[in-house]
């Protein structure tokens, strides 16, 4: 598998706490449910089989995701015609995270109808959107800050199953996305979960990333140059 140019699965103390960038690979926004409550983390499934809290983890939007909005009323919502967008497409491409949405840890018999996955909140640079596209290749946003966040932003999941969505951000930079998760269990009722904030971190070039590691430490600087030095593009 062809590694990214970012470091795929390289952990660096940044804001005093150590976190995972994961560049590449399947990847899920996982929600369990065990002693009554959710739980919502991250569970990467390639290139190891690793589990972190949404705190631990960081999605690398690298520059394979960006692209330009063709624009038109149905795609509105990624800016006009050229607007400059980023994307985590559906189809998986070995330069980005193939990023799903798992429900795989819940038991589908032990809920009454689909889990909610809801968006309370989104901080960043630009507008962060989440669709799929149905049978005549017309966009159905599920999740979008274009308008504002509503009741309307929210993904249905069937307990016990996976599922992928594509995933957009308008300008480069840091967002931190909070997710909430309820249903309704057979045995305990409706739940609802603490909110969890993921964060994505979208860079356009190499440079930009370089830049972002100034204040990480000397020795995440001398992995990188030996790292950047030793690839081949």
């Amino acid at each position: 598998m062809k590694i990214p140019w970012i470091i795929a699965g390289f952990s660096i103390a940044l804001s005093a706490k150590t976190q995972t960038f994961i560049a590449y690979g399947h990847v899920d926004i996982g929600i369990a449910y065990e002693n009554k409550s959710f739980d919502l983390h991250v569970h990467r499934e390639e290139p190891m089989n690793q589990e972190f809290s949404p705190t631990e983890a960081v999605f690398a939007v690298g520059p394979a995701a960006a692209g330009v909005s063709p624009g038109g009323a149905f795609t509105s919502f990624l800016g006009t015609l050229g607007t400059p967008v980023w994307i985590l497409p559906t189809a998986e491409n070995a330069q980005l995270p193939f990023l799903g949405f798992g429900t795989e840890e819940l038991v589908a018999g032990d809920w009454s109808g689909n889990i909610s996955l809801s968006l309370k909140a989104v901080s960043g640079p630009g507008t962060f959107s989440v669709w799929e596209v149905g049978g005549f290749g017309t966009p159905n946003l599920k999740l979008s800050t274009v308008n504002g966040i509503t009741e309307i932003d929210h993904l249905m999941l069937v307990p016990g199953s996976h599922g992928h969505f594509n995933v957009g951000f308008s300008a480069p930079g840091d967002y931190f996305v909070t997710l909430e998760a309820s249903g309704n269990h057979l045995m305990d009722g409706f739940r609802t979960s603490d909110s969890a904030t993921y964060r994505f971190q979208v860079i356009p070039e190499p440079s930009t990333w370089a830049l972002a590691l100034t204040g990480a430490g000397v020795g995440a600087l001398t992995f990188l140059r030996r790292w950047t030095k030793d690839r081949r593009f």
